[in-house]
């Protein structure tokens, strides 16, 4: 459980690829917002605070963690997981390529960083992080992450 999320199968997503870092987005934040946890206007958000402000998102090679500011349309604190086989590129440059997208739904400040805090704390965990790369089922990704 994190920040009082418990992550579920239906919350990860395993995909070969996408075209684009905004597809990669749209698609990361998918079972958020058939949940409801966040709206369509949180995913435009999103897409928005990358075009403006870069590739910030990609917080370490091969991650990124799409989130936007509580007031932009997040109604519930959680999170999902993509997982693609080729990465996706958020800028030209080798660094902003990711291949595990973590979209983030935050209601407050103090949520973001306690997620936050969470999801570091298990990428940053290298024998965590090699498995979650070499993860190839989701039942994979929900052991490393409860």
């Amino acid at each position: 459980m994190i920040a009082g999320f418990k992550l579920t199968e239906d919350f990860i997503q395993f995909e070969e690829e996408v075209s684009t870092w905004e597809d990669a987005i749209t698609k990361s934040s998918k079972p958020l917002l058939d949940k409801g946890f966040i709206e369509q206007s949180y995913v435009d958000a999103m897409i928005d605070s990358v075009k403006e402000h870069g590739p910030y998102i990609v917080i370490a090679p091969n991650i990124a963690l799409p989130h936007a500011r509580p007031e932009a349309g997040s109604n519930k604190v959680g999170f999902s997981i993509l997982k693609l086989d080729k990465p996706v590129a958020f800028s030209k440059e080798d660094d902003h390529k990711a291949q595990l997208l973590i979209a983030l739904s935050c209601v407050d400040s103090t949520t973001h960083l306690e997620i936050l805090q969470s999801i570091v704390t298990i990428l940053s965990d290298e024998e965590k992080n090699n498995a979650i790369f070499n993860a190839k089922k989701v039942e994979e990704i929900l052991y490393i992450f409860s």
